[in-house]
């Protein structure tokens, strides 16, 4: 039986990893977290709370992109994980697991 063998060489990972494909396959699924996070935050918290969430794109030190949802303001580690006066929301940390649990 003849046909095309393929060997991966795991060398070629990093340049794969920075590749246009996998970078816009992070940044999609990034965005339909954000997605997610807005709807849940302008539910919960408010408009200004969901347009402050974004999506960050970068390269790590060691070549792996990554593409994150941040919500850039003061207190959004406090709605994130609650204080003594402003309850605990997890606005990105349910849209985030809520996407890898395959639930949207």
């Amino acid at each position: 039986m003849s046909g095309i063998r393929f060997e991966f060489d795991p060398r070629s990972l990093p340049e794969i990893m920075r590749s246009e494909p996998v970078r816009a396959e992070l940044k999609q699924e990034a965005d339909r977290i954000a997605s997610l996070a807005r709807s849940i935050a302008r539910s919960e918290i408010g408009e200004e709370f969901a347009a402050s969430i974004e999506v960050v794109q970068e390269i790590r030190p060691r070549g792996r992109p990554t593409a994150a949802v941040v919500a850039d303001r003061e207190d959004a580690t406090d709605h994130e994980h609650g204080t003594s006066s402003t309850p605990r929301r997890r606005v990105l940390g349910r849209a985030a697991h809520t996407r890898i649990d395959g639930v949207t």
